[in-house]
């Protein structure tokens, strides 16, 4: 249930009732004490009117005034978003950003990966590299999960050449750097990733 917030002519009604009673105060509004009881009636309003914004400000989805400081205290936007997305944009990255606070992170993966538009991503087990491998097996040692996390994607990402593409730009184009940029993004510091797709 949301807040009810008191209009001037609620707090102006509230105040003539806590009045004592007796001759001594007129009760018309047009007199002058009236008036000036009318006056602190509007002030309270604009008080209750500020602290219910407050309160607003103090939730992300329903921030304006402050909506600029939640983006800096949570360095949004990212370093992989473009500088110049919509502030709804940044909102709901921001709303991301704290709603998966505390999540694995083969769960960051997970959701980074479906807000690119994979249905698939995982952190693909390693095998450590014994007499029984075959020759095409890599050499995984035990350590190497500690230091290194290989993250699969179901789809081959790959990007030609065409006729509008500028002559500095590479024939051909693989993996999606967004998504790639946010995984190293939200990835242990001491890790390193390696990105496949298609397999």
């Amino acid at each position: 249930m949301g807040r009810v917030s008191f209009t001037t002519d609620n707090y102006y009604a509230a105040m003539k009732k806590l009045l004592p009673k007796g001759p001594a105060w007129e009760l018309e509004d047009s007199t002058f004490f009236m008036k000036m009881l009318y006056l602190a009636a509007l002030e309270f309003a604009r008080l209750d009117a500020d602290i219910s914004k407050m309160i607003d400000e103090s939730d992300p989805q329903s921030a304006s005034v402050t909506l600029l400081d939640w983006f800096h205290q949570w360095g949004i936007p990212e370093e992989c978003r473009a500088e110049d997305d919509d502030l709804e944009v940044l909102r709901t990255e921001l709303l991301i950003k704290i709603r998966t606070l505390g999540l694995t992170f083969q769960e960051l993966v997970y959701l980074i990966g479906q807000s690119c538009g994979y249905s698939e991503t995982k952190i693909d087990a390693k095998r450590v590299f014994t007499v029984a491998s075959t020759a095409d097996d890599a050499l995984y040692s035990e350590i190497w999960s500690n230091w290194f996390y290989t993250i699969n994607v179901e789809k081959v990402n790959s990007i030609p050449f065409k006729t509008t593409s500028r002559v500095s730009e590479r024939l051909q184009k693989w993996g999606n750097e967004l998504f790639e940029c946010l995984v190293k993004h939200y990835a242990p510091a001491h890790t390193s990733t390696i990105f496949t797709y298609g397999k």
